[in-house]
């Protein structure tokens, strides 16, 4: 079972996001929400009287809409019309973000997902959709999941929700767009990228960097000798960790996404960007030839693919100095660590004017 793309329970059900740029809250009821960094009351307003477009639908005998967007299709119960907006906007944005990493991405809308207001509505669709796999995603207690394509989540707090849906996002489009899959340390590492941001005029502005839940989970994990070799991130399946300890998860989740920093903004970027270039040709698996992966396990990316094919795409397309790439990412985790927020990226010298334009997001610097 590819437990890591059907099961993408994202980090989430071990510990919530409880904070986005400082900001948290349960968000204990639907209509007082704790609402994000940059929606002042007059922001809101705007948004509001801004046309969004629906169309009424039944799940089960529950009231919602389907949200439409130029690229989704959001099938919701959420009964704020505020909320439905903000969805929306998040799920362009990642959209925009994910275009910007991969060029030529073409997916042919609409991209569906599910957004239920509690987990007894989620529960409810679960049992009646997932077929034998819901037994397992009834174990989730927080966040939600990927599957075929499909987006699938709940919502907790504000922030929450929204952390989680961009997160989701990346996952569904990198299993829409890309031919050949991404390793759990590549896919995840760049999901992660998507989880804070603030809003400026009405769209969300992606601050990878301002992931204080993240940083304080790498902090605890580099100060404890917790951080795993790069090989055996690269060949560890997220699936698998989720089943640990919850500071193991947090370890993980931590050093998969200060990594995936230190590559987009160190002198592996071009690699970097390269390796997503090849995953959406289909290039990538000719990697793989000689490795002793069956088709099957290449196309339903069993944890044996993951155990395989992560170390040889890190150790091809990254690096083939593997104790030069270690020393230099834990120079990075330093800097990282001196202080928070962690200082700005420093573009180095030389660098191609192209590939720094991919790293940014149309809206705000990623």
């Amino acid at each position: 079972m590819n437990v890591h793309r059907k099961i993408c329970i994202v980090w989430l059900q071990i510990v919530l996001i409880l904070s986005l740029l400082g900001l948290s809250g349960c968000g204990s009821t639907p209509w007082q929400p704790v609402w994000p960094r940059g929606l002042s009351p007059a922001s809101r307003a705007q948004l509001l009287k801004e046309p969004l477009i629906t169309q009424p639908w039944n799940d089960a005998g529950r009231p919602g809409v389907i949200i439409q967007t130029r690229h989704y299709r959001i099938y919701t119960t959420l009964q704020n019309p505020l909320q439905r907006v903000l969805c929306a906007r998040v799920a362009e944005a990642a959209w925009r973000r994910f275009a910007a990493l991969v060029p030529g991405t073409r997916v042919s809308p609409p991209l569906v997902g599910y957004i239920f207001r509690n987990r007894r509505e989620w529960a409810a669709h679960v049992r009646a959709t997932a077929g034998p796999l819901a037994t397992v995603y009834l174990h989730i207690q927080q966040g939600g999941y990927e599957q075929s394509g499909q987006f699938v989540i709940w919502r907790t707090g504000l922030n929450e929700m929204l952390s989680v849906l961009a997160h989701e996002c990346w996952h569904q489009l990198s299993f829409r767009s890309l031919q050949n899959h991404l390793p759990a340390w590549l896919d995840e590492g760049l999901a992660t990228q998507n989880e804070t941001f603030y809003w400026h005029h009405g769209q969300p502005i992606f601050t990878p960097w301002r992931n204080r839940p993240r940083w304080d989970a790498l902090q605890a994990a580099y100060e404890q000798g917790q951080l795993l070799p790069l090989d055996t991130l690269a060949s560890t399946q997220a699936g698998a960790v989720i089943m640990q300890s919850a500071p193991v998860v947090r370890a993980y989740y931590a050093e998969v996404w200060s990594f995936m920093l230190f590559l987009k903004h160190s002198r592996y970027r071009s690699r970097l960007l390269a390796l997503l270039d090849d995953a959406h040709l289909g290039k990538l698996n000719r990697l793989l030839a000689g490795s002793g992966l069956s088709r099957r396990d290449i196309a339903l990316q069993t944890i044996r693919w993951n155990s395989i094919a992560g170390p040889i795409f890190l150790h091809d397309c990254i690096s083939r100095h593997p104790a030069k790439l270690r020393q230099r990412y834990l120079k990075f985790v330093q800097r990282m660590l001196a202080q928070w927020p962690p200082p700005p990226p420093q573009r180095r010298k030389g660098a191609v004017v192209s590939n720094v334009a991919r790293m940014q997001n149309v809206a705000g610097r990623g």
